[in-house]
C-alpha cells in the first residue's frame, strides 16, 4: 500500500510518502512540483494507492484566534483561506487525473520529539511535514 499525505500550503505543502506502513520521504514542495510528484507516484500503481489531503475547510468553526487583535486575525484568516484554496486545487487536480484521494480534517499538532518516537523518523522535520505524515501514519 502506497499512501501520500499532504498538508496544503500556498507556498510549500507538507508531503509525506509512505509504503507498507514505513515513511519513505518527508519534504515541503511548491504546488506544481507537488503535482508532478503525485503524478509520478501514481503511475503504475493499482488500487493500493491513496492520497490523503488535510482539509481544514471541513471544520465549521472559522475563528480560532479570538484573543488576537483584528489585524492579526485578518492576516491569519487570509493565510488560512489561501491554504484551503491550495488544498481544494490539489484535490481537484487528483480528481481530474483519476488519482484516488480522500479529504480529512486536521488531526492536531505533534511536536518533533513525539513524532520521532511515534514514527522512528530520524531526519529533520517542520510542522507541515509532520502534519502531512500524521494524516497517513498508522493507517492501512
Amino acid at each position: 500500500m502506497v499512501r501520500i499525505g499532504i498538508d496544503p500550503d500556498v507556498e510549500k505543502s507538507g508531503f509525506a510518502y509512505m509504503v507498507n506502513g514505513k515513511l519513505i520521504a518527508l519534504c515541503n514542495l511548491p504546488f506544481f512540483r507537488l503535482c508532478t510528484e503525485l503524478e509520478t507516484c501514481a503511475q503504475g500503481t493499482s488500487d493500493l494507492f491513496l492520497v490523503t489531503i488535510e482539509a481544514g475547510w471541513l471544520i465549521k468553526k472559522s475563528n480560532w484566534h479570538p484573543a488576537q487583535g483584528k489585524g492579526i486575525r485578518d492576516k491569519i484568516a487570509k493565510n488560512v483561506g489561501e491554504n484551503h484554496a491550495a488544498g481544494k486545487l490539489i484535490a481537484r487536480w487528483c480528481y481530474e487525473r483519476d488519482i484516488p484521494y480522500e479529504l480529512i480534517p486536521p488531526r492536531g499538532k505533534v511536536k518533533s520529539a513525539r513524532f520521532k518516537r511515534l514514527t522512528g523518523w530520524d531526519g529533520r522535520t517542520n510542522q507541515d511535514m509532520r502534519d502531512a505524515a500524521m494524516l497517513i501514519w498508522g493507517r492501512q
